[in-house]
């Protein structure tokens, strides 16, 4: 089992929906990962293919609760009080010191829901249709408990499952088709997104700091290879992770500190304007699992 596959994207975002060749499962908010479990031995891998398990030690018991090897793609989050928190598991991420990440493995353990199966019992399945690949997850995993599940789904019925996050005040929903196949590495627009609170993600180039002592990030997101000016959201200079400065401009917007690494950031906000900038933006976090080039328009 080679450990360097890569995830498949959604491909686009639409309004909730109904229809007999999709499922619908709840939108995750947390932090994308491939599960690579081989002989009971875990390896857990983010969109960039970075090692997370040494993040999340507690995820090392995974091979205890499927039946064969397996490669699982899933979410790894935190619910805490009914709400899904993308801070708390972004700054978890962050750790380094292994006294804390131990602490933290016990005292506030993650948890992995798995939405796919890519490998099973020395066979790759992403060539399988999704709901047959829904089958082999649901026959791999033999246990599951409060920090590991697989996520259940509704057929056909999009926007009743969508009311019933609005209820919640969940993310969201997720509709898929149900012939798909996994494209490891690709966007496809056989995934789609609905989401009730509305958030994207964006590339923080710089920001300016106000009289108050607050910064203002200035925020794009890229249309191909070129960067487009959305907007700007408050935050604290404390939450700005440490960036050199950049000298030369991106765009035409003056007293711009311009940061010298591209940094993606999570934002909410009520919607977008016609002329695409963001109404009463909130910033959620930065995003670490994510190149700067997959914010996208």
């Amino acid at each position: 089992m080679k450990h360097d596959l890569s995830v498949m994207l959604i491909g686009q975002e639409k309004e909730a929906f109904d229809d007999e060749e999709w499922i619908y499962e709840l939108k995750m908010d947390g932090i994308r990962v491939l599960a690579y479990i081989e002989d009971h031995q875990v390896d857990l891998r983010n969109k960039r293919n970075l090692k997370l398990i040494q993040k999340f030690p507690e995820m090392k018991d995974l091979g205890k609760y499927v039946q064969k090897d397996c490669v699982l793609d899933g979410e790894l989050y935190y619910y805490d009080h009914g709400c899904i928190d993308f801070s708390k598991i972004q700054r978890r991420a962050l750790l380094h010191d292994p006294f804390i990440i131990q602490m933290e493995s016990h005292q506030n353990p993650a948890v992995f829901t798995a939405f796919d199966i890519l490998y099973y019992d020395s066979e790759y399945v992403m060539d399988r249709p999704l709901m047959e690949r829904k089958k082999i997850l649901e026959k791999c995993i033999k246990k599951e408990n409060a920090h590991f599940s697989r996520s259940r789904y509704i057929h056909k019925e999009g926007c009743l499952l969508y009311e019933k996050t609005k209820e919640k005040e969940l993310e969201g929903i997720v509709a898929k088709k149900m012939d798909s196949l996994y494209k490891s590495g690709k966007r496809t627009r056989n995934w789609i997104k609905i989401k009730y609170l509305k958030d994207d993600d964006f590339v923080v180039v710089g920001y300016k700091v106000k009289e108050s002592g607050s910064i203002s990030l200035i925020l794009a997101q890229y249309d191909q290879d070129e960067r487009i000016y959305i907007g700007q959201v408050m935050t604290s200079l404390s939450r700005l992770p440490r960036h050199q400065v950049k000298k030369e401009a991106v765009f035409d917007i003056s007293d711009v500190i311009w940061l010298k690494e591209e940094l993606c950031a999570r934002v909410k906000f009520m919607e977008k304007t016609a002329s695409g900038s963001l109404r009463q933006p909130v910033l959620v976090d930065f995003v670490y699992d994510k190149r700067a080039q997959d914010c996208r328009l």
